[in-house]
């Protein structure tokens, strides 16, 4: 099993003026492969569009008359990402797997990503160290 290395550092930054105080800048990075990855946050979306986007899927934007929505794409296989505020759901011809966006509790983060990425990417578990 490959092994996912999550780091996360804060830098606290000055907000510059006397009415602004101390401003949290979380920063998140995945070590994959011996290569790392910067995350804009911590969310089953970002871990996933960085793991298969390093797998070899494509991504590309759709947009029809209802929806706009994220397609990835390997030879002749696609997953569909429609996403609504907090809420995901990817499917592909057979199988829809929903979930929130945000999922505090990192266990279940990595529980999440892992059920998505084998069943719909057909790709091996990761095992996650936070």
């Amino acid at each position: 099993m490959k092994r996912a290395i999550i780091t996360r550092t804060v830098n606290l930054l000055d907000g510059g003026c006397n009415a602004c105080g101390i401003i949290e800048d979380e920063n998140y990075t995945l070590k994959l492969d011996e290569e790392t990855v910067l995350l804009e946050a911590l969310t089953v979306n970002t871990l996933l569009t960085a793991i298969v986007l390093k797998n070899g899927y494509k991504r590309e934007y759709q947009m029809d008359e209802i929806d706009d929505y994220t397609l990835y794409k390997k030879a002749d296989y696609q997953i569909t990402l429609k996403e609504e505020y907090d809420f995901l759901t990817y499917s592909n011809e057979a199988t829809k797997i929903e979930t929130n966006d945000q999922i505090r509790d990192e266990k279940k983060l990595a529980e999440k990503v892992n059920e998505i990425l084998v069943t719909l990417f057909n790709l091996e578990e990761l095992a996650f160290s936070f």
